[in-house]
């Protein structure tokens, strides 16, 4: 009984034996075997999914390209701990900031016809009062890539006066200007702004012959600016040397030759 026992120990330790080797069981124990990802050290990506939100304090890097929508602006976020935004634009349901790394966020903001622009105070403005360097608060649509936001407000927090657009029918031209009709009835006094050194764009029918421009379209004047350059010092000329008087001696040598 004994030795039946012993035998069948040693076949079961041949076959494990054995079945150390196969190639199946080796890869079972990889498959097994706990393994540490190296990504599993790195930290994953921290943004926001996509949906409605309001973004405060984004800072503009670069100033749209064109002065009419569509365009985008550049903007950055800056990694600060008191930032948070605002979902669906609710300033009760405030969000940290993610960041990855400690970086600042940099956003797409696309600016359409439909997106409403104001001031500081709520006033209109246009978009040629958005600068570099000036800080935004923006509501809109965070697309799925985490970085374009499609605006639907974008307010400037700059502290300054806002330009606005007004449309209407040329009542009265003066030497001033020109007052103009509003369709809410109201009437502006315009000062031209159309004086020697202005630049100004014209869009028109150019007559080559009279050398006019007919069916003016629009006409875009630019602020003037003036450049105060420092006058450039002339070199001052040297006093001419004092001439030397003519000796007794020379004089008398002119008068033997009657000069």
């Amino acid at each position: 009984m004994r030795t039946k026992i012993k035998k069948i120990i040693q076949i079961l330790a041949l076959i494990g034996l054995f079945a150390a080797f196969m190639p199946g069981s080796y890869v079972l124990a990889i498959e097994n075997f706990p393994l540490t990802a190296a990504a599993d050290k790195i930290a994953p990506l921290k943004t926001l999914p996509a949906g409605f939100y309001q973004f405060n304090n984004l800072e503009i890097f670069k100033s749209p390209a064109v002065d009419e929508p569509p365009t985008t602006l550049e903007v950055i976020q800056r990694n600060e701990k008191s930032c948070v935004v605002y979902e669906n634009g609710k300033t009760n349901l405030p969000l940290p900031c993610l960041f990855h790394n400690n970086e600042n966020n940099v956003y797409l903001i696309q600016i359409e016809e439909r997106t409403t622009l104001v001031g500081n105070n709520q006033e209109p403005a246009l978009l040629s009062d958005f600068q570099a360097g000036e800080k935004i608060n923006v509501l809109g649509w965070l697309a799925a890539d985490s970085k374009t936001v499609r605006a639907a407000v974008v307010r400037s927090l700059a502290v300054k006066d806002f330009h606005q657009s007004f449309s209407g029918t040329i009542k009265k031209v003066t030497g001033d200007g020109f007052i103009i009709t509003l369709s809410n009835g109201d009437e502006i006094l315009v000062k031209t702004p159309i004086v020697e050194g202005a630049q100004v764009t014209v869009k028109g029918v150019f007559d080559k012959v009279n050398n006019t421009i007919n069916s003016v379209l629009s006409i875009l004047i630019r602020p003037t600016i003036v450049i105060l350059e420092k006058p450039v010092a002339e070199p001052e000329t040297p006093p001419a040397a004092p001439s030397t008087r003519p000796s007794t001696l020379f004089k008398n040598f002119l008068r033997v030759f009657g000069l």
